[in-house]
């Protein structure tokens, strides 16, 4: 039974970070696997900025704030996800899992042939983990102006 047990706390932590391929979907799709996927999400829609289209989503327990940056046709172009400290080990452990190593706190996928950077950035009390496309790179392997 423990083992059962187990095994799906694993299985719907790993879906926690796994279900980040938002991006190149539609807002409406995405309203949609935040409704179904993350109950324990509350969509702040009284927060708005002018300058910035994204949905913004604070956990019941205060303990995450997840932000989907959209473009102007209302597609996913980035997610970030601020967590407590207290979610710090268990994050860094399902990145792990779930995506290629890079250099430390960076991580990599590719989704329908596109390559997705994933970055954590660590404060005091809180982390950030930020999914976004790969920039384009030069051949010498950095973006870096001549």
């Amino acid at each position: 039974m423990k083992r059962i047990l187990l095994v799906t706390v694993l299985f719907f932590c790993m879906i926690a970070l796994k279900s980040q391929g938002f991006i190149g979907l539609h807002e409406r799709n995405i309203l949609q696997v935040m409704d179904m996927e993350h109950p324990g999400l509350v969509l702040q829609s009284d927060i708005r900025n002018s300058s910035v289209r994204y949905l913004k989503y604070l956990s019941k327990d205060n303990q995450e704030t997840w932000v989907i940056f959209l473009d102007d046709s209302g597609i996913c172009k980035g997610v970030r996800i601020t967590c407590a400290n207290s979610r710090y080990d268990s994050r860094i452990s399902e990145l792990n899992e779930l995506y290629k190593p890079g250099e430390l706190n960076r991580w990599s996928y590719t989704e329908k042939s596109e390559k997705i950077d994933v970055s954590l950035k660590r404060d005091d009390y809180f982390f950030t983990v930020t999914w976004e496309r790969a920039k384009k790179r030069g051949k010498s392997g950095n973006d870096r102006a001549a």
